[in-house]
């Protein structure tokens, strides 16, 4: 595997001396670090198979995963809820449970796995959306910001619905000789969120005070202070994790409550100088997710050795296209939001590193049929965001946004 993260290294070094050329040819970051990995992942088979089902493995990725979501909700602009709460009410109390149940329902006869609780597994593998494939789209300015902001909350929050019951249902596998209700799910999911809440508000909300108190006094300057920052989404998952709570919430409040606190009311007129300030976190975020889409680019050349399961594809490709769209449509009837707006909500669900930690975690915990199951439906659902929001997504957005127009209701 160091031989791997090697390659891994060496092929992100080339990407950025040609990182511009590749822009022009609509090449994005990701695709280039998939491609490469896949043609390394040839010459290491065997390790990558073995060394796949290590905890290391998973407490690396997620720990990317955790700097990726601070940076994400630094982005986000009118606080917990993006300034938008109507359109994040939708997303997260309509368009997510009508997504889970609409996809469960197409997974049981499509994955033919061994349980429904496996299914139940595999479909919150593929749910929640991730801009790692596709980051350009937070800070594309011709998408609506009433429609980023929101979108950028969801992707932190679906976590905090997703991974307590991804828990439990491994829970229930594990232990298939017990009888598990809903009490025991709450007492699972509670604690989980309440530790997240608490690290992360907390963390993030003392760390922001005190850059903010520091910068204002003189007492640190700009280059030592973005090594501090880096620290933060690292200390608010080590602590979540320590008190058995979600560490991808956790990071994740960190972040906004971080920026609450750092700018205190000033955001219009300090967003530059946050920006300077996150440089070096968001600089190893974007290191580390492109080292992961290499790794993920190497553990697909696993499925090309698989037998070719047409179902599971189907699976993968609905619950990224319709299985997305619709529950959109569904939430939103009613609402004063553009079609074209609704459309692009939609459209952009792109999945990445967050399904990438999630898959392997479920490789981890399943076996037999299951866990190839689980490994093949989150390659294909990634592998195809990564072409449908990469490739093609920002000509889309061009198409849906080349007209200039003015606000609309969002409620």
């Amino acid at each position: 595997m160091i031989a791997l993260i090697g390659c891994g290294m060496v092929a992100l070094l080339v990407w950025s001396l040609f990182s511009e050329r590749l822009r022009r040819w609509h090449v994005s970051a990701p695709v280039a670090m998939v491609v490469c990995g896949i043609g390394t992942g040839f010459f290491f088979l065997e390790q990558i198979s073995t060394e796949l089902d290590t905890d290391v493995a998973e407490r690396v990725v997620e720990l990317i995963l955790a700097v990726l979501l601070f940076v994400d909700a630094t982005v986000v602009r009118g606080g917990f809820l993006g300034g938008e709460r109507g359109i994040v009410a939708r997303l997260l109390a309509l368009a997510l449970p009508v997504s889970l149940a609409l996809t469960i329902l197409v997974g049981v006869p499509l994955l033919g796995v061994s349980s429904f609780t496996v299914v139940l597994v595999i479909t919150l593998v593929v749910i929640p959306i991730d801009f790692a494939a596709a980051p350009g789209f937070l800070r594309d300015r011709r998408i609506p910001a009433r429609l980023r902001h929101p979108l950028a909350v969801e992707s932190g929050y679906v976590d905090a619905v997703r991974a307590p019951i991804f828990a439990f249902a491994l829970v229930v596998i594990e232990h298939p000789e017990k009888s598990h209700s809903l009490l025991e799910l709450l007492e699972h999911a509670l604690p989980d969120i309440g530790f997240a809440v608490l690290i992360g508000v907390g963390v993030g909300g003392i760390a922001g005070l005190l850059a903010r108190a520091s910068v204002l006094r003189g007492w640190v300057r700009i280059e030592r202070l973005q090594l501090g920052i880096v620290l933060i989404p690292l200390i608010t998952y080590a602590g979540a994790i320590a008190l058995h709570g979600n560490g991808f919430v956790a990071a994740f409040l960190a972040g906004l409550s971080y920026k609450m606190t750092r700018l205190r009311g000033e955001e219009h007129h300090r967003d530059d100088a946050l920006h300077k300030e996150l440089g070096a976190v968001d600089n190893l975020g974007e290191i580390s997710s492109l080292l992961m889409w290499f790794v993920f680019g190497s553990v697909t050349t696993l499925m090309f050795f698989a037998e070719v399961r047409w179902s599971w594809i189907l699976f993968g490709l609905l619950a990224l296209t319709l299985l997305r769209m619709l529950p959109i449509y569904l939430a939103f009837l009613g609402s004063q939001l553009p079609f074209r707006e609704q459309t692009a909500l939609g459209y952009l669900g792109p999945r990445g590193t967050s399904t990438i930690v999630f898959g392997l975690l479920a490789f981890n915990a399943l076996s037999g049929d299951d866990d190839t199951a689980a490994l093949y439906v989150m390659v294909v659902t990634v592998l195809a965001s990564v072409v449908l929001h990469s490739l093609f997504g920002p000509a889309l957005m061009r198409r849906l946004f080349r007209v200039s127009r003015s606000a609309s209701p969002s409620r």
